[in-house]
């Protein structure tokens, strides 16, 4: 029974600290785009023309690998239609420490603090 409390438990605090996620607000509100089979990551952008369709932002939780970031921002490019993605602004935010009561385990829990990982950047298409 404790054993399955603990499992229990880890899959909450991993539901809560789990990977790093990708929110996108469309340039043009309602238009869409094709999704894709591969994104670019830049780290200027290009000479080329192009157009900006999205801003991204990527969030993780405290500790997560800056990789982890664009590759979720590379994801949610593909699958909004981008040709590339431009990571521009380090927005990183310093996460409060705290307690949360785990009744499974009958007590607190310390939650960590840290910096909390967040990158913003454009998804871009190319005319």
């Amino acid at each position: 029974m404790r054993f399955a409390q603990i499992i229990i438990t880890s899959l909450i605090l991993g539901a809560l600290y789990g990977c790093a996620h990708t929110s996108a607000v469309m340039v043009e509100g309602d238009k869409t785009y094709q999704s894709v089979t591969h994104t670019q990551i830049l780290s200027k952008h290009p000479d080329r023309p192009y157009k900006e369709i999205a801003i991204l932002e990527s969030r993780g939780p405290v500790g997560t690998p800056l990789t982890d970031l664009l590759e979720s921002m590379r994801q949610k490019g593909m699958v909004i239609g981008a040709d590339a993605v431009i990571p521009v602004q380090d927005a990183s935010e310093q996460a409060p420490q705290g307690l949360m009561y785990n009744p499974w385990l009958g007590g607190y829990q310390t939650l960590p603090g840290g910096k909390v990982p967040v990158l913003r950047g454009v998804a871009i298409k190319f005319e």
